[in-house]
C-alpha cells in the first residue's frame, strides 16, 4: 500500500486501485467459467463417444463456430468490462461449482440429441443432419450459459448475448454459410426436438445453479 501511495503522494490513489482489482477478479471469474464449461462438456462428450462407439458429433468447423460465438467474442468483452462487484475468496471453488454441473448438463443434453438424431435419420449420408442437430442443441445451451454469466444485465450485455444468437441465426439462414460450417437441419421434427431438449436443459441449469448457490455457499 505504501508503495502505491508513494506514486503520487496521495491516499486518493487507493480507491481506483481497489476498483481495478475488483474489475479484474470479477471478470476473470466470469470468463473462466465460460472456458471451463466448454472443457467439461468437451471431455465428457469424448468419453461418451468412446463408450458408445459412435462417430464424434461435431466437425472442427462446428466447434470453431460454437467457440467463437459462445466463448471467444463474449470473453473478450466480458474480460474488459467495468465491474464493481466485491472481490470474494475461493476463486477455484466458485468457478468449478458452476462449470462442472453446467458442462455436464450441456454434454448430456447434446449427446441425447445426437443419439435421437441418429435414430431419426438412420440412413446413409445422414451424419451431417445428425451433427447439425447436436450443434444446435449445444449452441442453445451454451448461449444460455453465457446469458446467465452475463448477469446482472446492462444494455451492452443484453446486446452482446443477442448479437451472438443473431450471428448463429445468420449462419443458419445464409446458404453459403450453411455450407461453409456444414450445418444442415433436415426436416422439422428433429430440429425442433433439438430446440426442446436445449430449452429443458436451460431450465434445469437455472434451478441447478441456484441449488448450487444454496448448497455450496462461498
Amino acid at each position: 500500500v505504501a508503495q502505491i501511495v508513494l506514486l503520487n503522494n496521495s491516499f486518493a490513489t487507493l480507491p481506483s486501485v481497489v476498483a481495478e482489482g475488483r474489475r479484474v477478479i470479477g471478470n476473470i471469474t466470469r470468463v473462466a467459467t465460460l472456458f471451463l464449461v466448454k472443457t467439461v462438456y468437451s471431455v465428457l462428450l469424448a468419453v461418451l463417444v468412446v463408450v458408445s462407439r459412435v462417430e464424434y458429433p461435431f466437425l472442427p468447423r462446428h466447434l470453431t463456430l460454437l467457440s467463437t460465438l459462445t466463448i471467444g467474442i463474449p470473453a473478450f468483452f466480458l474480460a474488459l468490462a467495468p465491474n464493481k462487484e466485491r472481490a470474494r475468496p475461493h476463486f477455484v471453488r466458485r468457478v468449478m461449482r458452476y462449470a462442472v454441473p453446467g458442462g455436464a448438463l450441456a454434454a448430456l443434453a447434446t449427446f441425447a440429441t445426437y443419439l435421437l438424431a441418429r435414430s431419426h435419420y438412420s440412413g446413409p449420408g445422414s451424419l451431417g443432419a445428425e451433427t447439425s442437430a447436436a450443434t444446435l442443441t449445444l449452441f442453445l445451451i451454451s448461449i444460455w450459459v453465457l446469458a446467465i454469466i452475463a448477469r446482472p444485465y446492462t444494455w451492452w450485455r443484453i446486446a452482446l448475448v443477442a448479437a451472438m444468437a443473431g450471428a448463429f441465426l445468420v449462419v443458419l439462414a445464409v446458404p453459403w454459410l450453411q455450407d461453409f460450417f456444414a450445418l444442415r437441419l433436415v426436416g422439422m421434427t428433429m430440429p425442433w426436438l433439438a430446440v426442446g431438449i436445449a430449452a429443458v436443459a436451460a431450465v434445469v441449469l437455472e434451478f441447478l445453479w441456484r441449488w448450487v448457490d444454496r448448497r455450496f455457499p462461498v
